[in-house]
């Protein structure tokens, strides 16, 4: 399948702010026979964001998944049966400070690096950033936070395993900057193993905001496409980051931070759905 590299577009999408703001076995590490990337129909993509600079996307196919794990924490539970209908791209990478600096001519970040990713970035700055993205977008996708649910989807990667390469947290050191291995900063993205789906640091180097608003606890049955935008709430954070443990690595893991927070270890990754949300 060709990659699809895309430069300047007119500004066709249209950005929806809330899009932002509102015991098993090694083998079963390995994604399922029904639910391999390329049954996405989406090619690879590329946006060119100018300067040289790119950001690379992967073709994340529909299918259904258990989010949550009866074996974590009290607000991962009860898991359950999660169906994400529609295919998306979801960034190769969490977004990078050359990224973050060729669209908003500035870098926030505290452990400086072009290929490092951007942090002390809130939940609020996100929206901004994605709306200069969606102009470089293609025509009909919509440039997003990633859901809860898109997220762990993503990270798990047809995996049922407490991390995308099996149970052993031994072995995190070979996908992930965590707080063993990190040297307390941040590091380029893209140097550990990727997932089964070819995405870099799902685990570690930094948290990563979703679109929802965190619940303590997730309603019980079978959902599909879920999103949680109650009032009053705050936004999750998933994946674990330089300074967590690797238990808070966890494709299960959740946290959460008030949506005007901003330090060393909060970053993000950019979700391309087609529509708008």
């Amino acid at each position: 399948m060709n990659t699809v590299y895309i430069g300047r577009f007119s500004p066709a999408l249209v950005f929806v702010a809330l899009c932002a703001c509102s015991s098993c076995k090694a083998a079963d590490t390995t994604p399922s026979a029904d639910q391999p990337a390329a049954k996405a129909n989406l090619p690879p993509l590329v946006l060119d964001l100018g300067a040289g600079v790119r950001m690379q996307f992967v073709a994340i196919p529909a299918g259904e998944f258990r989010m949550g794990s009866e074996d974590g924490d009290k607000d991962e539970k009860p898991a359950h049966r999660v169906r994400i209908t529609k295919p998306f791209y979801m960034g190769k990478y969490e977004v990078t400070q050359e990224q973050w600096q060729a669209l908003m001519g500035k870098n926030p970040s505290r452990f400086k690096g072009a290929k490092n990713p951007v942090e002390c970035v809130s939940w609020f700055d996100c929206p901004k950033f994605l709306e200069k993205l969606a102009a470089k977008a293609p025509k009909g996708f919509t440039c997003c936070l990633p859901t809860e649910a898109e997220w762990e989807y993503a990270c798990r990667a047809g995996t049922t395993t407490k991390y995308h390469f099996g149970d052993d947290e031994n072995e995190l050191a070979d996908y992930a900057w965590y707080d063993k291995n990190s040297d307390k900063r941040t590091h380029p993205v893209g140097e550990k193993k990727p997932n089964p789906w070819g995405l870099y640091d799902m685990y570690g180097n930094c948290w990563e905001w979703c679109q929802d608003l965190y619940v303590n606890k997730y309603p019980a049955g079978d959902r599909t496409d879920p999103v949680v935008s109650q009032p009053g709430k705050v936004p999750v954070l998933r994946g674990g980051s330089w300074f967590r443990p690797a238990d808070r690595c966890r494709s299960a893991h959740r946290y959460k931070a008030t949506p005007q927070h901003r330090n060393g270890n909060l970053g993000f990754r950019v979700a391309l759905r087609r529509g708008t949300n």
